[in-house]
């Protein structure tokens, strides 16, 4: 049996995440054999496993074999028309995000509202990943919703997709980051905090002392101080230090700029 053959039956019938990624990997970069003919035919086979199999392996192979892209595309994008389960649903949306274009996107867009968290989460990763900058109106108008979405893990990243790897702005981007400032999910809090804070959004800054003094407390949060520049930040910042809860470096860089030494370039 071949050795990819050998590695496709272990992904299949393995359900621990970790060693199914490892597993993918070593498809990926060290089977000599057809690894897109065989993909191709997982994701369009009969069982929900295959086909999930199918786009994950798709997803990844075009940071592997770069002449393999429109032929990926086009399968996943056929294979989207079609597929209504909501593993491999997720993962063809995920796959589309790897390969990255923005065509795709119309797509993409209506899944925002699917019933499976699964599928929303790959719609924030693809959104955010994917949208080419400045964020379009459709773009902005999906992540803000996802951004308050019930899902922890989808506010997450579609609050670091808003946040950070979009520099839009305006009062609805600003409107929903402060929301999550809030959030239940520590994650969605820090990437919002650090969002509003390379805006140079000044309610950002009681968020971020309460941050900065939770236990929880974290290098976003500190990078976020650094951002804000607020001299307001410095005695957290200081307590901090003191405390040795968090990198020496990222405390230095912060409290020089809270401090005016080290001033960072305004959010154009």
């Amino acid at each position: 049996m071949r050795s990819l053959d050998v590695r496709i039956e272990a992904a299949l019938g393995t359900y621990d995440e970790d060693c199914r990624w490892d597993l993918i990997g070593g498809i990926l970069t060290e089977c000599p054999d057809d690894v897109l003919a065989e993909a191709k035919g997982l994701i369009l086979g009969d069982a929900e496993r295959n086909r999930t199999l199918g786009a994950d392996i798709l997803g990844r192979l075009v940071g592997v074999e770069t002449g393999s892209r429109s032929a990926v595309l086009e399968t996943l994008v056929g294979a989207l028309a079609v597929e209504t389960a909501p593993a491999p649903l997720a993962s063809i949306v995920a796959a589309l995000g790897h390969v990255g274009d923005p065509g795709t996107l119309g797509l993409i867009f209506p899944l925002a509202n699917d019933p499976s968290a699964e599928v929303r989460l790959a719609v924030a990763f693809a959104v955010a990943t994917v949208s080419p900058q400045p964020l379009a109106s459709d773009g902005r108008t999906a992540l803000i919703s996802l951004s308050r979405d019930k899902d922890p893990e989808v506010r997450d990243w579609a609050t670091f997709g808003l946040g950070t790897l979009s520099d839009v702005d305006g009062p609805d981007v600003r409107a929903a980051l402060l929301e999550r400032t809030e959030d239940a999910s520590h994650e969605a809090r820090a990437e919002a905090l650090f969002g509003l804070a390379v805006r140079r959004d000044p309610r950002a800054v009681p968020h971020l002392i309460r941050a900065l003094q939770s236990p929880l407390v974290g290098g976003l949060e500190v990078d976020a101080a650094a951002a804000a520049a607020d001299p307001r930040l410095l005695p957290a910042l200081w307590a901090l230090q003191h405390a040795g809860r968090a990198d020496e470096g990222r405390l230095r860089r912060a409290i020089d700029r809270c401090s005016g030494r080290d001033r960072p370039a305004l959010l154009s």
